[in-house]
């Protein structure tokens, strides 16, 4: 089976979430869809997702985030693409300034989003660990090993 459609809907949920437009992500959800990852919020499904999203983009403008009528909302970047059988799942790292950060892991099959799972590091502009002389040569990933020269 082709997984041409899912790989559409992962290309079509990305922009969608990128600029915050909740209808075209709406649209791409299957009807078990679930959304987590969120700190003390149970996983959201596709019935509460148009509420959630109202709430959200109002708490991330309540906190100087960008307008909930923005369409530059979020950004996407460092995105991994795999073929799971008949599924299709995207990973990458997802930034909303002055709200949070973090990893992002979407599934996909038959063209539909089935799930999306978030990790979530509040926003922080002093933290720059990428840049930062204290982590320059140091594993990110404790369990993963780095050839130094």
């Amino acid at each position: 089976m082709s997984n041409d459609k899912s790989f559409d809907a992962l290309d079509a949920d990305s922009d969608a979430w990128t600029k915050g437009d909740s209808a075209k992500i709406y649209n791409l959800l299957e009807d078990s869809y679930t959304f987590s990852g969120l700190p003390n919020m149970r996983p959201v499904d596709k019935t509460s997702f148009k509420m959630f999203w109202v709430t959200f983009r109002s708490k991330i403008e309540d906190v100087g985030g960008p307008p909930a009528v923005s369409s530059d909302f979020m950004v996407l970047k460092n995105s991994i693409l795999k073929e799971l059988g008949d599924y299709v799942v995207e990973s990458g790292n997802w930034e909303v300034r002055k709200f949070g950060r973090g990893l992002y892991m979407t599934a996909a099959m038959n063209g539909k989003i089935l799930w999306k799972e978030i990790t979530i590091d509040p926003w922080d502009e002093e933290k720059e660990t990428s840049n930062s002389d204290e982590n320059k040569g140091k594993d990110r990933i404790s369990s993963l090993y780095t050839i130094k020269e």
